[in-house]
């Protein structure tokens, strides 16, 4: 009996500790993200609250904040972006910007997915790059994205539907099978796949979703001690001088760039210098042709993609979809033609079409000088461009 005792009564505090600390952190952390000034979490491209967690994400949703979803663009590397405009209490409104290098379609979806009552205002800036892998994204890196809390939290969220949910667990095992850190989500994955309804596991997969989000509140919890409480004040204006924001934006980009040509196959290339100096510079033989064999038409991204629009459909939600331009004097002479360019913006419009929603098509820019700040990534013009576009659309209905 008293074997017995010294087994029970520790488990017993444990379980009033753990629930005492889930109590206080929700409380304290639901208090600080009303009242703190939430914008070092906000401009932080990698903050670990917003691209693995659930907490803030949902908490930020729920306020009809825009929700947008990228990847390696939304690190702040210019004065035009999305954060500048839109959180920076001139506006009703503020934007959540969510995704770093290799965040993609699925873990855009899974972050979605995972919130209980979704704004309605969500945005994908959809890179063409992502396309490139006939794979789709690879298992490291979306290992490295994976969030076990928003995973649960999607397959629990009775608004997405099974055949979205059978999908979205068929692409988690096949990314997950070769980790060992997930090996209980893979299976959990597996089990829903196979309508496994194991009981003798399902007292541990509560205590497993228990303490996962119980660790994204301390996270959170954490980053929100950093942040301090904002001041109270009245917007300021409620209207940009977008063409005063396009002339500072081009000024930006002409000192980004630089005096000096930057040639790749005799063509001048309007990016960046440092970027220029670091990563083409001398290079012209290893690009010439070096992305030949790509087809952009059958990556197994599309899948992916169509996993994040089926959540969006599940959710009656109606993203805006943004179409980023791609280098044209780049991928031209990396052997990814205008021709197979075409194709895959074609692709994209079809499906945005077929599940009736907004495209935001920037393909014409091309060719456009300053739209995009090297061979990927939206510069100072495509950034005023599509932020005034994002204010139309959902600042003007206010």
């Amino acid at each position: 009996m008293k074997k017995l005792k010294y087994i029970v009564v520790p488990i017993v505090i444990g379980v009033i500790f753990a629930f005492s600390l889930n109590w206080f952190l929700e409380k304290e952390v639901v208090r600080m993200l009303s009242n703190n000034d939430l914008n070092p979490m906000l401009f932080n491209a990698d903050s670990v609250v917003k691209n693995k967690g659930y907490f803030a994400n949902n908490f930020l949703s729920n306020k009809d904040n825009i929700l947008m979803f990228g990847s390696s663009e939304l690190s702040h590397s210019t004065r035009q972006h999305p954060d500048y405009y839109f959180n920076a209490g001139k506006i009703k409104n503020g934007i959540v910007t969510i995704g770093k290098a290799y965040t993609q379609d699925l873990q855009h979806a899974t972050v979605l997915g995972s919130l209980d009552n979704p704004s309605k205002k969500i945005v994908l800036l959809l890179s063409m790059q992502w396309f490139m892998d006939k794979g789709g994204v690879t298992d490291s890196h979306f290992q490295g994205r994976f969030s076990p809390v928003q995973f649960y939290r999607f397959m629990d969220n009775k608004k997405i539907s099974n055949e979205t949910k059978i999908l979205y667990a068929k692409r988690v095992t096949t990314l997950l099978k070769s980790s060992s850190e997930f090996q209980s989500e893979r299976q959990y994955a597996l089990d829903y796949i196979k309508k496994h309804n194991n009981i003798v596991f399902e007292p541990y997969y509560n205590f497993k979703k228990f303490m996962v989000n119980l660790k994204d509140k301390g996270l959170l919890y954490k980053e929100l001690l950093m942040t301090s409480q904002k001041n109270k004040h009245s917007l300021t204006r409620k209207y940009f001088d977008w063409k005063l924001e396009r002339r500072k934006a081009y000024y930006d980009a002409i000192k980004r760039v630089g005096k000096k040509d930057h040639l790749l196959g005799g063509k001048r290339l309007y990016i960046d210098k440092v970027y220029y100096k670091k990563n083409i510079f001398g290079k012209d033989k290893f690009f010439l042709n070096k992305y030949k064999a790509v087809d952009l038409t059958k990556s197994v991204e599309y899948e992916d993609l169509d996993i994040f629009l089926k959540t969006c459909r599940d959710l009656k939600i109606k993203p805006i979809v943004i179409l980023t331009p791609s280098m044209d004097e780049f991928y031209s002479y990396t052997g990814i033609t205008t021709e197979k360019r075409e194709a895959y913006y074609a692709k994209v419009r079809a499906i945005s079409k077929d599940y009736d929603i907004s495209l935001m098509d920037l393909t014409q820019y091309d060719k456009s000088k300053f739209y995009l700040r090297d061979v990927m990534h939206i510069g100072t013009l495509g950034w005023v461009d599509i932020c005034e576009r994002l204010y139309n659309a959902f600042e003007g209905k206010n």
